[in-house]
């Protein structure tokens, strides 16, 4: 310590009469012993600050500086608040990290106590500075306090290093925190003569910490305490629990799926407000994994999507789902096996088609990136208008290799993209005609064996396949049309890889 034993005796004693308690005392004059904080009483006759032997914790009357943040009561009322919060919601988290939101007013409390000790006791301006600087934060010293308490009342152990992806928000409020801001911005209105452009300037979050904490920068000790010693610091209103909000970071678990059916959306279908799908691939994969962590909402990624009448099959779209806020946190390997076992056995639509996965930030940036990297390969069963394989060979589409070609964007999803042409490559094509075996299991007569084929196609991802095979009234060149010079439409696609190793 800079100040000498008497200064701070001196010190502390003059809070105390301001009706400070004991451990706002202590932090004003720079202590950062635990000891002081845990038992007040005790070390402040320790260190000779007090003699009286029937000194108190000043408990039953409201601290001038902290408000009661510091004081038994409140902290007892918290910690049962946060017991009753964390059973109702009962998250699974081994650990937790606290965040506490005080009243701004606080900042402007301690600089007027700091003033007037400083004015009462005749303080010299080096000694008024080093209360300035070594004033301990009220937060601080709360979380010193009161983290050993959370720890053994809700059975966590606090983790301030990682931190914990276990987040409990702890917001105190002040009935007359506005009053108490209101007259610091009329100080600096006054002051700056700005009048109504600070206003203005000011309205729209004029209390916030950043705003507050500006203006006290902007305003000397001299004119604040002209100012503030004639309002009155009232402590009638005790500090409000607001709110205790409990809350975990996102967790992302992921794999593969195969869509087995033609008439299903990839995410819920709304129009006008009216759902036109009774579910989605978003549905049959996420709200088990959401029921079983208990998450309060997801999101569902994946990389790109496939059309409500486009299969993919073999390999499968990798995917992942995002659980906000998730309740059950230990993920461990038969739980996600039970979760696949379970989705799986619950539709015919869509199955999992690799290993589930707890994944890092890593994997999901690895996703997003594969969304513009990958190659794709689909197959297309297509039909010729107006030609038949006696007239028409496929082996021109065999033979092209690199092929580039400009799409605008498609008629189908005009009302939600952009109109903007794109390039695309078309890596290589593999075409035959269909066999009679095909034809019997595709429901279709074998006289039309002759108009039917089935195309293979690697493309860069991206690329729209069902506007390339017909041509989209000309929006996209060449189209498969334009190849062959006949008429050529789309009967059924499906995507039979994505080339990412994810996850």
């Amino acid at each position: 310590m800079n100040l000498y034993t008497e200064e701070e005796k001196r010190i502390f004693n003059f809070l105390y009469q301001q009706n400070c308690c004991l451990r706002c005392c202590f932090r004003f004059i720079g202590w950062r012993t635990l000891n002081c904080f845990e038992d007040p009483i005790k070390f402040a006759k320790h260190v000779r600050y007090i003699e009286t032997k029937d000194i108190s914790f000043n408990d039953e009357i409201l601290c001038m500086a902290c408000l009661g943040i510091l004081q038994n009561k409140i902290q007892e009322q918290v910690i049962t608040k946060i017991q009753a919060e964390i059973k109702k919601q009962n998250y699974d988290s081994g650990t937790f990290t606290c965040a506490l939101t005080i009243p701004i007013c606080i900042s402007l409390r301690e600089r007027f106590l700091r003033i007037q000790c400083a004015t009462q006791l005749n303080l010299s301006e080096n000694t008024l500075l080093d209360l300035k600087v070594k004033l301990q934060n009220v937060k601080d010293v709360w979380k010193w306090i009161m983290t050993p308490k959370i720890e053994q009342a809700i059975k966590k152990q606090v983790d301030l290093i990682t931190p914990s992806p276990f987040l409990i928000e702890i917001i105190l409020t002040y009935k007359s925190n506005e009053k108490e801001c209101e007259t610091l911005l009329k100080i600096y209105n006054e002051l700056s003569n700005m009048g109504n452009k600070s206003k203005r300037k000011y309205d729209d979050n004029k209390f916030s910490k950043k705003n507050i904490e500006t203006i006290m920068t902007k305003i000397t000790d001299k004119e604040f305490s002209q100012h503030f010693k004639a309002l009155s610091f009232e402590t009638n209103n005790s500090i409000l629990i607001e709110n205790i909000m409990c809350s975990h970071s996102s967790i992302f678990i992921g794999g593969r799926y195969n869509k087995l059916s033609r008439e299903l959306s990839q995410t819920p279908w709304f129009i006008n407000g009216e759902k036109k799908m009774q579910t989605s691939v978003q549905d049959i994969l996420c709200n088990p994994i959401a029921d079983v962590t208990k998450a309060q909402s997801i999101k569902f990624l994946s990389s790109g999507r496939e059309d409500v009448d486009v299969r993919n099959i073999y390999s499968g779209r990798p995917f992942a789902v995002e659980l906000i806020n998730p309740r059950l946190t230990k993920i461990t390997e038969k739980l996600l096996s039970d979760l696949i076992n379970k989705i799986n056995l619950s539709s015919q639509q869509v199955q999992i088609v690799s290993n589930l996965k707890v994944l890092s930030r890593f994997d999901l940036k690895k996703l997003k990136e594969g969304e513009n990297v990958k190659t794709k390969f689909y197959r297309a069963l297509c039909i010729c208008r107006n030609a038949s394989k006696n007239v028409l060979s496929l082996e021109k589409l065999n033979n092209l290799k690199h092929l580039k070609i400009i799409q605008k964007t498609p008629m189908r999803v005009l009302h939600r993209r952009p109109l903007s042409p794109r390039e695309r490559l078309i890596y290589e094509m593999r075409a035959r005609w269909v066999k009679p075996q095909e034809l019997k299991n595709l429901n279709i007569s074998s006289e039309d064996a002759n108009i039917f084929f089935i195309l293979d196609i690697k493309t860069q991802a991206g690329t729209y396949v069902k506007e390339f095979v017909h041509g989209d009234f000309g929006r996209t060149k060449p189209s498969l049309c334009d190849i062959l010079n006949v008429e050529i439409d789309i009967v059924a696609l499906d995507v039979t890889g994505i080339n990412l190793n994810w996850p």
